[in-house]
C-alpha cells in the first residue's frame, strides 16, 4: 500500500496534483472522507477534501510534516478497512505524504519565483520602428521542472537600428532565469557601445563563464538597418531562424556556431549578412516549437510549413503560429518572435562625388535647412556643418568615387547616414598618438560632438557611418 501511494504521489510535481492523489489514495477504499489542511499557503489550495459530508465517525487527525517543521494535518474518517490498520501504518502515508507535499511546496514557491522573474526580464513592449511590425509569444511549458530561461528581446539603438534575439538557458528552476537576464543584460549593454552581432555573443560568453561557469545557453542575435535593410547576424548554437520571402518561399538561414558557455567560443563564431525584402517575415524560436513530440525533425519540417502558410499581412504572426503548432500548449517553454518587413521607409537621399565643391555645398545647405525644420537650434546646426565638413573630408581623402547621404529623422533625433564605396574603414574614439600629426582627428571630433557615432564596413564593400544629433539640445 505504501508504494501504491508513492506511485501517485510521484505523478506529478504540481502541489495540487498530489494532495488529490493523496485524497483518492484514502477514499473510498480507507475512508469515508479525507481532507488536507496547509499551514502558511495561498488560500486556493489551503484545504481539500474528499468523500462523503455525512459521515458521522469521528475524526483521525495527522500531522503532516517536512523540511524539520509541520506543514498541515491530514484529517481521515476511516472506514472498517481503515479501522484495521495498524497506527504506525497510518503514521507511514502520513509520513510520505508530508514529504511529497514539503517537495511540491518548495517547488512552487521557486517555479513562481523563476516565473515571475522570467516575466518580468522579458520585452513586454516591442518597439516601434518604421517599415518593420515585431510580434512576440512567450508561453511557460506544462511540464513543472521544465521552467527554464528561454527568453526573446528586441530594442532600437539610437540610430535607429534594430537588435533582435532569442535564447534558451539549458537547465531550469529560478538559478537558469537568473542566468538568462544576466546573459540577455549582457548583449543589450554591448549593443550600446558597438553593435556587432560577434562582440555581443562574445561578450556574454565571457560573463557566462565567470557568473555561471555550470550553464551553457543558445542564442541568436540580429542587427536590422531600416534604412538598407541589411541583417547581419550570428548564432550560438541555437535553432536557425526562418525567413518567408515575398514570394511566400521559406529558407532557414544559414547558420553555424557552438553554445555559449564552452571554452574556445570566440573561434567559433561568424557573422551572416541577408537582405529582407518588403513582405518577408523572419521568424526567430525557441527549442520549445519544434521539439513538442520529442521529433525535433519532425517538429522543423512542420513549422517550415506554418511559416510558409503565413502571410504579410497577419497583424501577429508570432500568435498564429503559436495556435497552429501549440495550440493544446507545449511540454517545453516556448519563444516566438517575428519581424515582418512592411514599406521600405522614405527618407531625403543626397548621391554625390564630395570632390565636386559645389554639389557637397549645395546639399549641405538643403541638409542643414531640412534639420532646421526639424527642429535643431542654431547649436546643433553649427555641430552638423562641422560635422558634414569633417565627414566630406575624410571621404575625399580615402573612400574617393561617388557617396550616398541619407538624413533620418525620428521624434526626439536626426541621424545622418553616409555610404560609400571605399575599401572601407574603421575610427578609433581617441586622438593620434603623435599630437602633431596632420590625421586622424576628424573622426575623433565628430564622436566628441555628435551624441552618436558609428562606422561598419558595408557587406558588399565601403562603408556606413551614423552620425546622431540629438534634437533641443544646449551644447
Amino acid at each position: 500500500m505504501l508504494d501504491d501511494l508513492t506511485t501517485a504521489l510521484l505523478e506529478s510535481l504540481d502541489l495540487t496534483d498530489r494532495l488529490n492523489a493523496a485524497l483518492r489514495f484514502f477514499v473510498p477504499s480507507l475512508a469515508d472522507a479525507a481532507s488536507i489542511a496547509l499551514e502558511g499557503h495561498p488560500p486556493d489550495v489551503r484545504m481539500l477534501s474528499k468523500g462523503r459530508e455525512d459521515t458521522t465517525s469521528a475524526p483521525l487527525t495527522l500531522p503532516l510534516a517536512g523540511g524539520g517543521g509541520r506543514i498541515g494535518f491530514l484529517q481521515l474518517h476511516l472506514n472498517a478497512a481503515g479501522a484495521a490498520l495498524p497506527g504506525e501504518t497510518l503514521a507511514a502515508f502520513a509520513a510520505r505524504i508530508g514529504v511529497a507535499v514539503h517537495h511540491s511546496m518548495s517547488f512552487e514557491r521557486e517555479r513562481c519565483a523563476s516565473l515571475a522573474f522570467q516575466h518580468a526580464a522579458l520585452t513586454t513592449r516591442l518597439p516601434r520602428t518604421p517599415g518593420y511590425r515585431l510580434d512576440a509569444v512567450y508561453a511557460a511549458g506544462r511540464a513543472e521542472a521544465l521552467i527554464g530561461g528561454d527568453w526573446y528581446d528586441a530594442f532600437v539603438l539610437p540610430d535607429g537600428r534594430l537588435i533582435v534575439s532569442i535564447g534558451d538557458v539549458v537547465g531550469s528552476g529560478l538559478r537558469a532565469a537568473v542566468a538568462m537576464v544576466n546573459v540577455r543584460q549582457s548583449l543589450r549593454t554591448v549593443a550600446q557601445i558597438h553593435p556587432d552581432p560577434a562582440l555581443m555573443l562574445e561578450a556574454a560568453n565571457r560573463t557566462l563563464i565567470e557568473e555561471f561557469p555550470d550553464r551553457f545557453v543558445t542564442t541568436f542575435v540580429a542587427l536590422i538597418d531600416p534604412i538598407t535593410r541589411n541583417c547581419s547576424y550570428a548564432n550560438a548554437g541555437h535553432p536557425p531562424p526562418f525567413l518567408r520571402l515575398p514570394d511566400g518561399s521559406v529558407v532557414q538561414l544559414p547558420t553555424d556556431g557552438i553554445p555559449l558557455g564552452v571554452q574556445g567560443f570566440s573561434a567559433h563564431v561568424r557573422v551572416g549578412h541577408m537582405m529582407l525584402g518588403q513582405g518577408g517575415i523572419l521568424v526567430l524560436y525557441t527549442d520549445g516549437v519544434t521539439e513538442i513530440d520529442r521529433r525535433p525533425l519532425d517538429g522543423e519540417a512542420h513549422l517550415r510549413e506554418a511559416v510558409a502558410l503565413l502571410h504579410r499581412s497577419d497583424e501577429t504572426p508570432a500568435a498564429t503560429l503559436y495556435a497552429r503548432l501549440l495550440g493544446n500548449g507545449a511540454r517545453d517553454d516556448v519563444a516566438i518572435l517575428t519581424v515582418t518587413v512592411e514599406e521600405s521607409v522614405d527618407v531625403p537621399r543626397w548621391r554625390f562625388d564630395p570632390r565636386w565643391p559645389d554639389v557637397a555645398r549645395r546639399a549641405r545647405v538643403e541638409m542643414s535647412e531640412r534639420l532646421a525644420q526639424e527642429g535643431l537650434n542654431d547649436a546643433q546646426l553649427l555641430v552638423f556643418e562641422i560635422v558634414y565638413a569633417e565627414i566630406v573630408a575624410n571621404l575625399i581623402h580615402y573612400a574617393g568615387g561617388t557617396a550616398e547621404f541619407l538624413l533620418q529623422c525620428h521624434s526626439d533625433s536626426c541621424v545622418l547616414h553616409v555610404l560609400d564605396k571605399g575599401p572601407g574603414y574603421q575610427y578609433a574614439p581617441r586622438l593620434p598618438n603623435d599630437l602633431f600629426s596632420e590625421g586622424g582627428r576628424g573622426l575623433y571630433l565628430i564622436s566628441r560632438l555628435a551624441d552618436g557615432f558609428s562606422v561598419e564596413r558595408r557587406p558588399g564593400g565601403g562603408s556606413h557611418a551614423r552620425i546622431t544629433l540629438a534634437k533641443g539640445k544646449d551644447r
